[in-house]
């Protein structure tokens, strides 16, 4: 079984959430994590620290693409001051979930990584 704490601690760092944040997010990292679990294949270590930040960015793609619903101001002016966030969200998220499936392409089931790209898998006759 996944260690839900690790990747709680990976989210944490992915986002720089503090606790509270953290707990308001629990959803979505408990379904990452049951989701990378039923994509991993028997028998590996699922604590692997490879496995945890794929469970990781799963939660923070999921948490950012809600962030991007919800909170859709992305520049603020008042008076002389000016800010603008420069930095998208969704697409670092993407990214960071998209680094960290390369990077344990080996322990994901061939089902499961055809299911997740939408494509087709012949896995035998």
């Amino acid at each position: 079984m996944i260690d839900k704490e690790l990747v709680k601690q990976s989210v944490a760092v992915m986002g720089g959430f503090g606790s509270e944040e953290l707990d308001k997010y629990s959803p979505f990292i408990s379904a990452a994590v049951l989701q990378t679990e039923e994509q991993i294949k028997e028998n590996i270590n699922k604590n692997d620290l490879r496995i945890i930040q794929y469970a990781a960015a799963r939660a923070y793609k999921a948490i950012c693409c809600t962030a991007e619903k919800v909170d859709r101001v992305t520049s603020f002016t008042a008076g002389d001051v000016s800010l603008k966030q420069e930095a998208d969200m969704l697409d670092a998220a993407e990214s960071c979930l998209n680094s960290a499936k390369e990077a344990c392409s080996a322990f994901i089931k061939p089902e499961a990584s055809a299911a997740y790209d939408n494509s087709f898998a012949f896995l035998g006759v």
